[in-house]
């Protein structure tokens, strides 16, 4: 049978006719070499419906456009030449180290994880997470721009942009998983859900975004890949569940005299000092990436994710040796510290935590739900002084923030006095879910945030809560100059019951 002959009763058809899965099986087969593609020319021909010679010139211009297309991102993403010579990835991340500092006034521990940050886009998807890294300041002219700018020049195919769309996000990491570097994401990315979800998923390898496209007049699935290294600058606070995953850099504004020492971008060999890094870069990453360690040692004072921010980091710190596996421990802990448990992964984690802080200065067993509102919306670092519209948080939205983690008021005896309040009790179960360093007692410091005219408490003294205490009357606060002051009184002989729900913990 001739090549182009086929079967008794097959019928072809021209290309264009085709069936709908024609245009993406010719694609595929495009990105095959021309030996697989000799093999299953044939068959695949067959298959459609149309002659080889019809096929082999699909493909041929199928080719030809994924060339355009390669060339025009290879414009766009250009990727750094790798060094001639081998690399040590222990100086390689000093002189990383070392050029930040030159350009940027930030802490050690910052310097050293953007430097094995900078280095992990080069092998990001050898592992299964790549961490978000989140550059944020209390106000402008802290640096963001600069450091944004040197990320560019030294990142794995950057791709710098400001004001994006969550389609423009997908398409460019399907096409080209570049370095994404955002800009000014403080001023749009709360109101975009849809781009938050895509910057959530591509932490993960297998993250995918499913869109429905049109294709010869059918709506048709498609899958994007959104996993790329992603780096989002912006004044204050970013949305909870990308601080979730990031490694935080937050920035200050120099003093005169540290920012008279850093270097301009513009300096004259600036730009190439770190153009030569980024080939260095290139070349480490071609020798190392089948090395590298992708279940390093974490500390086990990190929290699972942030265990899986810090994997990439720590895997290639290991493989640089030379002090910096240590050094880059030393700087997770110290960028996470504060964040562990605490920094506003979600206003649920944040409330539990303050409510552990409450219940930690006053020992408290019991408190009011009005008390205990009211102590929450004195701490001046977290929102609840200010969730209602610009007004501190009430009793009642305090129990629906609570409820979810099977915390509720019940009804207690606060002296000689039935209030709804709650029990130190139901927190343990969900702080030791939640907040498990908090929870052991090793990670709590007392806050002294409360100033007593800041407060509800009896009097305009702070609350005493020492464990089943009685409600003594508290006669009229005596003058300063008397020299009187307020006492515990002993609590009673009372039954356990008593001592668990009916008696005050105040004076």
């Amino acid at each position: 049978m001739a090549p182009d002959t086929l079967p008794e009763g097959f019928v072809t058809v021209p290309l264009e006719d085709a069936p709908p899965e024609a245009d993406a099986r010719i694609r595929e087969l495009a990105s095959l070499d021309s030996v697989a593609y000799e093999r299953i020319r044939r068959d695949e021909a067959r298959r459609l419906g149309i002659r080889t010679a019809a096929l082999d010139k699909a493909v041929a211009a199928a080719r030809e456009d994924q060339k355009h297309a390669a060339d025009h991102l290879a414009e766009l993403f250009p990727a750094a030449e790798p060094w001639a010579t081998p690399v040590d990835g222990a100086k390689l991340l000093d002189s990383l180290e070392a050029a930040i500092n030159r350009h940027v006034a930030l802490a050690p521990a910052a310097a050293a994880a953007l430097a094995t940050w900078i280095l992990h886009t080069y092998v990001f998807d050898a592992f299964s997470h790549t961490p978000r890294l989140l550059i944020t300041s209390p106000a402008p002219r802290c640096g963001k721009s600069t450091l944004l700018e040197l990320l560019r020049v030294t990142c794995s195919r950057p791709l710098l942009a400001a004001n994006t769309t969550a389609a423009a996000v997908f398409r460019v990491i399907e096409a080209a998983a570049p370095s994404l570097l955002i800009d000014e994401a403080d001023s749009f990315l709360a109101a975009s859900e849809e781009l938050r979800g895509i910057l959530n998923a591509g932490f993960e390898a297998n993250g995918r975004v499913l869109r429905v496209e049109e294709a010869q007049g059918e709506l048709r699935p498609r899958v994007f890949r959104c996993f790329a290294p992603v780096a989002l600058a912006g004044i204050g606070r970013m949305p909870g569940t990308l601080e979730d995953r990031s490694i935080p850099i937050v920035l200050q504004r120099a003093e005169e005299a540290s920012r008279s020492r850093l270097t301009k971008l513009r300096a004259p060999g600036a730009r190439d000092a770190l153009a030569t890094l980024a080939r260095q870069c290139a070349r480490w990453a071609a020798d190392s990436r089948d090395r590298l360690n992708l279940a390093p040692d974490v500390p086990s004072a990190l929290n699972d994710r942030q265990a899986d921010i810090s994997v990439p980091l720590l895997s290639i710190a290991d493989m640089a040796g030379k002090g910096w596996p240590d050094r880059l421990r030393r700087a997770l802990l110290t960028l996470f510290e504060g964040d562990h448990d605490k920094a506003a992964i979600d206003l649920g984690s944040l409330l539990l935590a303050d409510c552990h802080a409450i219940f930690a200065e006053t020992g408290a067993l019991r408190i009011t739900s009005s008390e205990l509102a009211s102590r929450l919306g004195g701490i001046e670092t977290s929102p609840w002084g200010e969730i209602a519209a610009g007004r501190p948080i009430t009793p009642h939205r305090l129990a629906k923030l609570l409820a979810p983690f099977g915390i509720r008021p019940a009804t207690i005896r606060f002296g000689h006095e039935v209030s709804k309040g709650y029990l130190r009790a139901d927190f343990e179960d969900p702080w030791r879910r939640y907040l498990p360093s908090l929870a052991g007692g090793g990670g709590l410091q007392p806050l002294h945030r409360y100033a007593p005219r800041e407060t509800w408490v009896s009097g305009e003294n702070a609350t005493v809560t020492p464990s089943r205490d009685v409600t003594v009357p508290i006669a009229p606060k005596p003058a300063e100059n008397l020299g009187c002051n307020d006492v515990t009184a002993s609590p009673p002989s009372v039954s356990d019951e008593e001592g668990a729900r009916g008696w005050s913990v105040t004076l």
